[in-house]
C-alpha cells in the first residue's frame, strides 16, 4: 500500500554532493534524484531541508504545496524587507525579487537577511515571470 503523508516532505537521493546545501532549492530528474538548478529559469521541485553527499537521501519540502509552516532558505543577496518575494538564482539560493526581467518566484520572506544567511520564509508555488 502506498503512503499518504500529512506534510509534503519526502526523501530523494542526491544526484550530486549536496553537503552544505540545506536551504537550497532543488530540481528532480526523471530518475527521481535531486540536484541544484543549473540556472535561475528552472522552476524548482522543492527545497532541501537536509544535506547529503551524492547518492544519499535528502529531505525535500515540495514547492507546490502540502507544507504547513515555514522553512529556512539560503540567500544569494540581501533581503531588506519582511514580506519580500524571493526569486531563484542558479545553484538554488534566492534573492529579493528584482521586480523586472525573467525570474522564478519561489518563497516569501518572514524575516530580513544578508547574503549567505539562512532566513525564515514561506514556500509558494513557483511563479515564472518575464
Amino acid at each position: 500500500m502506498k503512503l499518504a503523508r500529512t506534510l509534503a516532505i519526502l526523501p530523494f537521493l542526491a544526484a550530486s554532493d549536496l553537503t552544505g546545501k540545506s536551504g537550497h532549492f532543488v530540481t528532480v530528474s526523471a530518475a527521481g534524484a535531486v540536484d541544484l538548478p543549473a540556472n535561475a529559469a528552472q522552476a524548482p521541485f522543492g527545497l532541501a531541508l537536509t544535506e547529503a553527499p551524492a547518492g544519499e537521501p535528502v529531505s525535500v519540502a515540495l514547492s507546490r504545496g502540502g507544507l504547513a509552516g515555514t522553512v529556512r532558505v539560503k540567500l544569494a543577496g540581501p533581503v531588506p524587507a519582511i514580506g519580500a518575494l524571493l526569486a531563484l538564482q542558479a545553484g538554488g539560493r534566492v534573492i529579493a525579487d528584482p521586480g523586472t526581467g525573467d525570474r522564478v518566484l519561489v518563497a516569501q520572506a518572514v524575516e530580513t537577511g544578508v547574503t549567505d544567511e539562512l532566513i525564515e520564509a514561506v514556500l509558494i508555488a513557483p511563479l515564472t515571470l518575464s
